[in-house]
């Protein structure tokens, strides 16, 4: 079925480059002109759109712009934020050329940041959505000292957050982020409107979002961003699986001016009568665009970082060797070495990345546009320490015991070529896309304790592979019906996606079991633990090579009734190859009911798909378990539900999430210099796929034993276990005023409520149950439910004066839950461990001075006040060694005050 629909997308795309080829130019006209301010300087960057369309140009450098349209009349709009919109009428003839100028005036009172995410109709402003859209604008992102794009947005979308969760298993460099209390793999990014690919990296250890794989924001660089916009309400039946939370559509630059900056910070901290200075941060990014002929631009954005690592760990007071009294009698040096060899902080990291977004404009009034880009990245973390007297080391090779290091290398790629324009009163747009991530595993400073004095101590691990490749056609047009008041927008199209997942196995020596037993101490002869220390090689077994297509087709609908009232409806049809079809559905709606009020509601169905990596991830992990008291290394396996061992457990193919999102909403916007925007939202999501625990007992090695898993190996697998419901607001209130000798302040208040609750939890399986197994526990409930803050705000002001410019940002986080695993404790009780960390404000300051036309610099401070998250209780059973001050799921990391300085070079 799939190869007939794919064959008829490319032939439709065909068919409609051949309508609008050269042939047709003779029915094209130009219009053509500059948008300047009105002190007569041209403008950079302002969209000039066709009115209730979303076909449009950005101008270039010098302010000038270039439309190709068939002939007929227009209403062409030119907006940039910060100045008024103007309107202009124009008739467009065949073969001519037409001059339209814009004079947009300065008005620090205009909020109207518009967006086209959410809406295939037109650029509108946020106010006058249907439903609630953020726009973060390039000048909000260079007012941040943040330098990962999605530690910025984070600090500007109250809604979006970001854990900074440390000791995550070497995968520091994919952290994921999460939108109104949701998973990572439950938003979907765009770029340029375009669908942008997942992460290759199965979030599988202790942290928000285990079991799914997010999209990497990092991998884009912030240098190469015009825009950013943030839709927080579900979408998936306008953009398809994944936009369950929302949308996050990152729009590049096209003709923006030329800009090179660099960035140098470094922690500067004390807590605990304990002072800090690492995690220093060195940063160069530039930007530079060109145009065509004003036909065409080209603008081409990189960025290099280099990230140091930060440590909090506390030293490790446990028994380290045999006798700790002797060693420290006989060498008094090498027993503090010990105890301070374990880790809790930020990995190191090394990036650099290359973004190109290019466009152009032929006689036949046909636009070709392509962009894509790649990033490298290598980051570096640690695992818990493996002392002296364990019997993982081998202590002719590490007398001292050793702190395994994981290195990750990420290498992401990307390119999208299309071509759109206009054929009988239609837009068109025909694009195809690729992308995708490899994520390689290397272990160092570790061993395989079953190979002896001869296991080497530098491992390769494996590699994860993940790819995309999509192909859309895209048309619509307004139609006049009697009924309305405004010409009903009318979107159709189709999609087309391939999807491929690879697990490629390590070095022999990071799996296998050498035979050697422990070979000193009171444990000499015992079994041993075998591969690499802290992360396994994949093995034979865990490699996989599987793929899935996908065909979409969807009609959208967008009118006004009435002048005061804008309604709107959408459908999706969804057929995979691997779990079959879903339809979905949204409507939308706003009345304006006046002075400056509306109200605004939504209402739609989703669905997801099981990620290719939930279905076939397959690997075994080294994890420190608490035993009876006592730390313990341990194999997690966690195994594809098609394999026997996980048919043997109870585990059964996986299902799509379906959801439904209900969003009501009222916006208020009495004067030019003053909005608010209040938006409640209900997210119910069924079947949720979560990562099921970790089955352990006599019971469950004897169901394993048969399929060659032996010793201590805790199986678990993917599993549609979970309904869930989440609740919440979201608020939003700007102000901005002129104030006089040239100087302007913007304020904006940003506050989200979200609360997650379990619906319902599936019984364990029959084979599970006969064992007291359970499917889904209190650690992972709390971790669901509990481990991301419920309360999220933000205020942001900027105040500038001539050469000078302000910003203070205050954010708050609310409070969370850790719930460690105590098999005794009920499900629904509070174990006297169980600990809730209380809320947090963080203030970042800057300070820019524009030195002359092309020169400015920044001083700024981010966590100014030094605040720290509460220190996790030495009580926790999953504190090891009582060494960890801090919890793994804090929002905004617990590294202390960081300070920064950047320059910016305009030529």
């Amino acid at each position: 079925m799939n190869l007939p629909l794919r064959t008829l997308v490319a032939g439709l795309g065909v068919a409609l480059c051949a309508y609008a080829n050269p042939a047709s130019a003779q029915s094209t006209g130009i219009v053509a002109g500059v948008v300047r301010d009105d002190a007569n300087a041209p403008i950079t960057g302002a969209t000039v759109v066709v009115s209730g369309t979303a076909f449009g140009t950005q101008a270039k450098a010098d302010g000038t712009y270039r439309l190709v349209l068939s002939s007929g009349d227009y209403t062409l709009v030119a907006r940039l934020i910060g100045y008024t919109s103007a309107v202009k009428t124009v008739r467009v003839a065949t073969g001519a050329t037409v001059t339209v100028d814009f004079t947009l005036s300065k008005s620090a009172a205009q909020l109207s940041a518009v967006a086209v995410t959410g809406s295939r109709r037109q650029e509108r402003s946020v106010v006058e959505a249907p439903v609630p859209v953020d726009v973060i604008t390039a000048e909000d992102i260079k007012q941040t000292g943040r330098t990962e794009t999605a530690q910025i947005l984070q600090m500007l979308v109250p809604s979006l957050n970001f854990p900074r969760s440390s000791i995550a298993g070497g995968v520091d460099g994919q952290r994921p982020f999460t939108l109104r209390g949701m998973g990572p793999d439950q938003v979907l990014v765009l770029i340029n409107g375009k669908r942008r690919h997942a992460g290759a990296v199965i979030a599988a250890n202790n942290s928000v979002g285990r079991g799914s794989a997010g999209i990497d924001l990092n991998a884009i660089p912030a240098s190469s961003i015009d825009r950013i916009e943030v839709l927080r309400d579900g979408a998936a039946a306008q953009y398809g699986s994944d936009a369950i939370a929302g949308v996050v559509n990152v729009i590049l630059k096209q003709n923006a001016p030329a800009t090179f900056s660099t960035t140098f910070g470094q922690v500067n901290s004390s807590y605990n009568e304990t002072s800090y200075s690492d995690g220093g941060v060195t940063q160069a990014d530039g930007s530079w665009s060109r145009g065509f002929r004003d036909r065409g631009y080209v603008n081409v954005s990189g960025e290099y970082r280099d990230r140091g690592l930060t440590n909090r760990a506390k030293p490790d007071l446990r028994a380290m060797y045999f006798n700790d009294d002797s060693v420290a009698r006989v060498n008094p040096a090498l027993l503090p070495q010990a105890r301070n060899n374990s880790w809790y902080g930020d990995a190191a990291l090394r990036e650099g990345g290359l973004m190109l977004n290019s466009g152009y404009s032929t006689t036949a009034g046909i636009t070709l546009y392509a962009f894509g880009g790649g990033t490298v990245r290598e980051s570096k973390a640690f695992g818990f320490p493996r002392r002296p007297s364990e019997r993982t080391v081998v202590r002719a090779l590490y007398p001292n015991g050793f702190l395994p290091e994981i290195w990750g290398t990420s290498l992401d790629l990307s390119l999208t070529g299309g071509a759109k324009g206009q054929a009988k009163g239609w837009q068109w747009d025909l694009s195809s896309s690729f992308g995708g991530n490899n994520f390689r595993f290397d272990v160092k400073n570790s061993l395989n304790p079953t190979l002896g004095v001869n296991s080497p101590t530098e491992f390769y691990a494996g590699m994860l592979r993940s790819t995309q490749s999509t192909t859309n056609i895209d048309l619509s047009r307004a139609v006049n019906i009697a009924a309305f008041a405004t010409p009903v927008n009318v979107a159709v199209g189709a999609e087309f996606r391939s999807d491929n997942y690879r697990i490629l196995q390590g070095d022999s020596t990071s799996y296998i079991d050498g035979g050697v037993r422990v070979l000193d101490g009171p444990e000499r002869g015992q079994l041993t633990v075998p591969g690499s220390q802290l992360f396994y090689g994949f093995r034979p077994v865990d490699e996989r090579n599987v793929g899935r297509t996908s065909f979409a087709g969807y009609l959208d609908l967008e009118g006004n009734p009435t002048k005061r009232l804008t309604v709107g409806l959408a459908a999706r049809g969804e057929n995979f190859s691997d779990f079959g079809s879903a339809v979905i559905g949204k409507v939308t709606g706003r009345f304006a009911v006046g002075r400056g009020v509306a109200v605004r509601g939504a209402y739609n169905t989703g669905f997801r798909a099981p990620s290719l990596g939930q279905a076939n991830y397959s690997a075994t992990a080294s994890n420190v378990l608490i035993v009876g008291g006592v730390p313990t290394t341990n194999e997690v396996y966690t195994v594809p539900v098609d394999l026997p061992v996980a048919r043997a457990l109870g585990a059964k193919p996986l299902e799509a999430e379906k959801s439904t999102n209900t969003s009501a909403g009222i916006t208020w916007s009495p004067v030019r210099n003053f909005s608010t925007t209040v938006d409640y939202f209900n997210i119910e999501v069924v079947d949720r796929i979560v990562l099921s625990e970790n089955f352990v007992g006599a019971g469950v090695r004897a169901i394993i034993e048969p399929f060659g898993l032996r010793g201590d190996v805790r199986p678990r697998y993917f599993t549609n276990a979970v309904d869930t419901r989440t609740r919440g607001v979201d608020v939003v209130l700007r102000y901005v005023r002129q104030l006089e000798n040239d100087a302007s302040l913007s304020t904006t208040f940003g506050y989200n409520h979200n609360r997650t609750s379990l619906q319902r939890v599936a019984a364990p399986p029959p084979q599970l149950a006969a064992l007291n197994q359970q499917l889904y526990g209190r650690v992972e409930r709390s971790r669901l439910t509990e481990a991301q803050p419920r309360n999220l705000a933000r205020i942001n002001i900027q105040y500038s004066k001539q050469a000078w410019s302000l910003n203070l940002q205050q954010a708050y986080f609310g409070g969370w839950w850790t719930r460690p695993d105590l098999a005794l404790a009920p499900t629904v009780a509070r174990a006297s461990s169980d600990q809730y960390f209380t809320g947090r404000w963080i203030t970042d300051a800057s300070v820019t001075r524009r030195l002359d036309k092309s020169f400015s610099l920044s001083l700024g401070v981010d966590n100014l006040f030094d605040v720290y998250p509460d220190r996790i209780s030495a009580s926790n059973p999953e504190n090891t060694g009582a060494t960890r001050l801090f919890s793994p799921f804090s929002p905004f990391g617990a590294n202390g005050r960081f300070l920064f300085a950047r320059m910016v070079f305009t030529p």
